[in-house]
């Protein structure tokens, strides 16, 4: 299924949900904002958007990018780091700990409570995948 494909189908369901529950906002994740603000128009029933984001050890440009596209809140589905360091090719809690205390302390920066766009994130994730590895763990 293609991006407009999907966004009409999602527009379709969005609009069911609030036939019957027009008490609660209708949420919906989208990658990162290619298109975005053409989705949003053709997504009405959709009030608050997600994203999974992953640009490492700082959102970057993410909340103004957003802001500068659509009107509606923000909420971070996915952030976070992997406690493996590639970069000395061993398990690295603390470097994932000050990570992850970073980009919280950014979504932070960026609180709807304090002006900015977005109203919080799910840190993902709480335990390693550690059986994604062939070999077992």
């Amino acid at each position: 299924m293609g991006l407009w494909d999907a966004a009409a189908r999602l527009q379709e369901v969005a609009s069911i949900i609030k036939q019957h529950d027009n008490a609660h906002p209708v949420a919906s994740i989208f990658g990162e904002f290619q298109n975005l603000k053409a989705v949003d128009a053709k997504m009405p029933s959709v009030d608050v958007w997600g994203v999974n984001s992953y640009r490492g050890i700082s959102f970057g440009g993410l909340f103004d990018g957003f802001a500068g596209q659509v009107s509606k809140p923000l909420f971070l589905g996915e952030y976070g780091a992997d406690a493996f360091n590639a970069k000395i090719g061993r398990e690295d809690q603390e470097a994932q700990a000050e990570a992850t205390r970073a980009l919280t302390q950014e979504i932070l920066s960026h609180s709807s409570v304090t002006g900015g766009v977005c109203i919080g994130g799910f840190v993902f994730e709480l335990a390693d995948e550690w059986w994604k590895d062939g070999e077992g763990s």
